[in-house]
């Protein structure tokens, strides 16, 4: 087998085994209609400021060909909500992610989602559909996600991370969002 498809088929692996095996004890294996994901249980955290670890490494065009990159957003609180538009929990969650999106933005707060296991295709429709303004990474194969495993994994779909002004990891949801939580965490940063 040539190295490249070796190397590949090994990324798979390795995100299979972080979305499905290193899911929380409380996360439960939740069956769609469409496909079979871990769902979290929308257990939260929050770290104190000197429990945070470095962002990772992002730096990717979101469909709109514009450059996104985690650490020239620094001074900025950034959320990251990880989706995939066969995952019904994350078509209940779309429109309040944008809701907090367009709320945030004036305190220089940015949503960013990443998409995972969909097509390009699928990705973008569902984008359209539920009329996302904020950015979007195409990440098929979930090999950005890998960055997180270090401080506080989204290993659950859907999942969002919160990053804090200086670049650091500082929250985290698993599951679908609870809006007013996600707000609290929000303000939070902003405030530091």
């Amino acid at each position: 087998m040539p190295a490249k498809y070796l190397a590949r088929n090994l990324s798979l692996a390795l995100i299979v085994l972080l979305i499905t095996g290193c899911a929380s004890p409380n996360a439960a294996i939740q069956n769609s209609g469409d496909a079979g994901f871990v769902s979290g249980n929308g257990s939260a955290v929050f770290l104190a400021a000197d429990q945070r670890q470095s962002a990772p490494k992002l730096d990717a065009k979101d469909f709109d060909g514009n450059q996104i990159n985690l650490e020239k957003l620094k001074g900025k609180v950034v959320v990251i909500n990880v989706w995939g538009s066969w995952c019904a929990p994350c078509r209940k969650e779309a429109k309040e992610l944008e809701a907090l999106f367009q709320k945030n933005k004036v305190d220089d707060v940015l949503l960013v989602g990443i998409n995972i296991r969909d097509s390009k295709v699928a990705a973008k429709k569902f984008i359209s559909n539920f009329g996302i303004t904020y950015p979007n990474i195409y990440d098929r194969d979930g090999i950005l996600l890998l960055g997180f495993k270090g401080s506080l994994p989204a290993n659950a779909i859907p999942s969002t991370v919160l990053i804090d002004k200086r670049g650091l990891v500082a929250a985290r949801q698993l599951g679908p969002i609870d809006r007013a939580l996600l707000q609290g965490f929000i303000s939070s940063l902003v405030e530091e």
